[in-house]
């Protein structure tokens, strides 16, 4: 039992390579040679790795969203320093702090993934990155030293006194009990020596700097420069613990909107959040979309049945139908609704199959309809079926891209209706719509085209959304989870404490 506990923490500790963890038989052979050696492999105060991800958003990726975000500073906050969200894209410079000590600060091209915190000091460490805002006087410094304390097990009465005076404000007294009781006392090097004796490697080093920190927490007078010296690798890290997730990935967040990092350093963290605006789309008995409806305004589009569906080149469960009407919807500068109205011209693909229901369903076809719609406007298709061989390519794209898509979603642990993943499928297929509607326009009729843009970014960040299960939410909590990158570097805390 001992062997197990010992194994189930080691994803804990500072990134290690496969061929370098001991076996099990090992590590069994060292808990029975060094008993007490379990006391410091067991109960991690942080033990949250790249496994406890969401994963990464590719359909939000691909879309490569690059309009202006909203300033998070105007966002009311609630009362344990959350921020209340509202649709859209927000962002906000923060102080952030280095949660996983023995490795190296984030690289300019370093990409995190949301996490949720776990460990035996979870509790700790959400509520010091939560309640630092409300405590402006607490330098940062004080406070990335009091978590890399507590990460390596020091006691909090054997801290210097202002570490001391900021656990006991940032945290209830119960959480300081706690780290008091489950603590380790500082040991000299001697005894340290002879505890550590059948450790080798990447653990060893782990277990070395955290006795190492503790060490200098004892001093009364402890110095942040020494102790980042020791809790900071220096220089770049080996190839093999390189991060392989890509700087400003999206992922999703349990609190029902998306979330990515830019971080400069350990101490600083740039976050955007995305919470996506609501879409009505209803469809026809041959779920073909016959509206999209947003904050934003209304299309609606008629089909011209009177002339046969034209069956694709090479994939018989595509065919493109003819529009008859299509009326967008907006609202002006007075309030007043302005509309614009087109007749027989265009067409889009659709993808034939048994009607499905459901909010999933619909939601997610209406985002096939609305990139499809793009690509069938008048500029493009000035008579029947314009512009054929090239349509025809792109809607086989898109429907190849929903086939990879649909198999990662019969994979994933997610709940949402993987059948429908291929109405999401091509952004590229729409931004080269959007580009073909824009030639030769007028400048009236090109700010039209820049809004249905940003509507149709906007159903499709809501689709997707949808397509990720993501539950209703309207707060963005700084101290509710913590920034992973691959291949184990340095575990990133967000405070809600600007830069």
């Amino acid at each position: 039992m001992r062997a197990v506990l010992t194994l189930a923490v080691i994803a804990a500790l500072p990134v290690v390579t496969a061929a370098q963890l001991p076996r099990p038989s090992d590590l069994s052979g060292i808990v029975r040679t060094l008993p007490s050696l379990d006391r410091f492999m067991k109960n991690r105060p942080l033990e949250t790795t790249f496994d406890n991800t969401l994963g990464q958003v590719k359909l939000l990726d691909r879309l490569d969203i690059k309009r202006q975000p909203g300033d998070m500073k105007r966002l009311a906050r609630t009362s344990n320093g959350a921020f209340v969200l509202q649709p859209g894209l927000w962002e906000g410079e923060f102080e952030s702090y280095c949660l996983r000590t023995a490795t190296w600060s984030p690289g300019a091209g370093d990409g995190y993934l949301w996490a949720p915190i776990k460990g035996s000091r979870a509790g700790a460490i959400a509520t010091i990155l939560r309640t630092s805002v409300r405590h402006p006087n607490i330098p940062r410094g004080d406070i990335q030293m009091l978590l890399w304390a507590i990460l390596s097990k020091t006691r909090v009465s054997e801290m210097p006194p202002k570490l001391q005076a900021a656990a006991r404000a940032l945290l209830p007294a119960a959480e300081v009990n706690a780290i008091d009781v489950n603590g380790i006392q500082a040991m000299e090097i001697a005894d340290r020596t002879r505890l550590f004796r059948g450790v080798t490697g990447p653990i060893k080093q782990a277990l070395e700097v955290e006795s190492d920190l503790r060490y200098e927490f004892s001093k009364a007078n402890a110095n942040y420069e020494q102790i980042e010296k020791i809790a900071v690798l220096s220089g770049a890290p080996p190839a093999q613990n390189r991060n392989a997730i890509r700087r400003g990935q999206w992922s999703p967040h349990p609190g029902g909107y998306f979330i990515r990092y830019f971080p400069d350093s350990f101490a600083n963290l740039k976050v955007q959040v995305l919470k996506p605006a609501p879409v009505r789309v209803e469809r026809d008995q041959l779920n073909r979309i016959i509206s999209i409806e947003d904050s934003q305004g209304r299309i609606e589009t008629t089909y011209n049945d009177a002339v046969a569906p034209r069956p694709h080149p090479t994939n018989k469960r595509l065919k493109a139908y003819r529009f008859k009407t299509i009326r967008i919807t907006r609202r002006g500068a007075n309030g007043a609704i302005e509309a614009k109205e087109y007749r027989d011209q265009g067409y889009t693909f659709h993808q034939s199959r048994p009607r499905r229901r459901g909010v999933v369903a619909m939601l997610v076809d209406g985002v096939r309809e609305a990139v499809t719609f793009v690509t069938g406007t008048p500029l493009e298709a000035r008579q029947d079926f314009g512009a054929w061989a090239e349509r025809a390519e792109r809607a086989q794209e898109l429907y190849e891209d929903a086939e990879t898509l649909r198999d990662h979603y019969e994979e994933a642990t997610t709940t949402g209706d993987a059948s429908s993943v291929d109405d999401a499928a091509d952004m590229g297929h729409y931004r080269d719509g959007v580009i073909v509607v824009v030639i030769g326009d007028t400048s009236e009729r090109v700010n039209w085209i820049a809004e249905m843009q940003e509507r149709f970014q906007n159903m499709l960040e809501h689709a997707i959304s949808v397509l990720e299960t993501l539950p209703g939410g309207d707060a963005y909590d700084p101290g509710g989870g913590v920034a992973v990158p691959s291949h184990g570097g340095q575990t990133l805390g967000g405070s809600g404490r600007f830069r």
